[in-house]
Formats: structure tokens, sequence, C-alpha cells
């Protein structure tokens, strides 16, 4: 099963978002070399109380995605594998430009400036686009109709 094969590294960036959200917190009470300052894991656009929620949010659902993938019980659909590789690609794209003008011409400008948050974005920008992937090679295993359930044998 081609979702079954991918599950790995959906959980893989799953863990690296969950590391994220939970040593940004960590970094308010541990002082280390190791761990970058607290206002180093996001770039001050939202307030942090509404950043943590929505991370956690996000969690639940890269980690429900990835258990679905593990047991095979996916339905491919055309629709989500184009808006999610159609998301993800702008998305990572866009991150990635912000990663090369954070790093070189407006390294002044904080939002840009914030290598952090901006990398576990492209986290998150990898996982859209593997998600659509499987998405559109189960909808071609099903001939292109959708809503079909692909289970494992």
């Amino acid at each position: 099963m081609i979702a079954q094969r991918f599950a790995p590294l959906l959980w893989l960036l799953a863990g690296l978002f969950a590391a994220r959200v939970l040593a940004q917190p960590a970094a308010l009470v541990i002082e280390s070399p190791l761990l970058p300052r607290f206002e180093s894991w996001h770039s001050g656009i939202l307030p942090y109380p509404v950043l943590l929620l929505s991370q956690v949010a996000l969690l639940v659902w890269l980690a429900r995605t990835a258990f679905v993938f593990r047991t095979g019980n996916v339905v491919g659909s055309f629709w989500v594998a184009r808006v999610a590789i159609a998301f993800g690609a702008v998305y990572f794209v866009v991150m990635l430009a912000r990663l090369l003008l954070g790093l070189t011409l407006l390294a002044h400008v904080r939002w840009f400036a914030s290598p952090i948050p901006t990398a576990f974005h492209l986290v998150l920008a990898t996982y859209l686009l593997v998600f659509g992937y499987v998405h559109a090679s189960h909808a071609r295993v099903q001939g292109g109709r959708s809503g079909i359930r692909v289970t494992s044998a």
C-alpha cells in the first residue's frame, strides 16, 4: 500500500513538529546553549497562546492522518490531492523564499530573520506535499473514482 509506505515519513514529520511545539515552552525554563531562547521559536505574528492552540490543533490533525495512512484506510481523492499539493507547493516556496531572504537581504526584519519557525513551516509544507501525493496515488489506483475506500489486505 502506498499510504503505508509513506506513513513513517508522515510520523517523522509530525514528530519533528511535536518537538518544536515542546521545545518552545521548554526554552522558558531550561537555559542551555543547545536550546534556542523562547523568542527564537516564533516570529511574533501571533500571541503565544494563540500560536500554541493552533499548533496543538495541527498536531492532532498530523497524528490522525499519519495513523490513517499507517492503517491503509485512505480514501483517495484527486480533489484533496490537488488542494494539498497546490497549497503545499506554494507554502514550501514561500517559506523557502522567507528563509533565504531572512539569511540575506531582509535579515533586519524579524519575520524573515526567524529561521527556526521557517524551518518548521517547511516541515508542515512537506507533510502536505506527501499527503497530497498519496491521495493522488490512491485515486489513480481507484481509476479516478473518489469515495471508494482503499483498505489493506
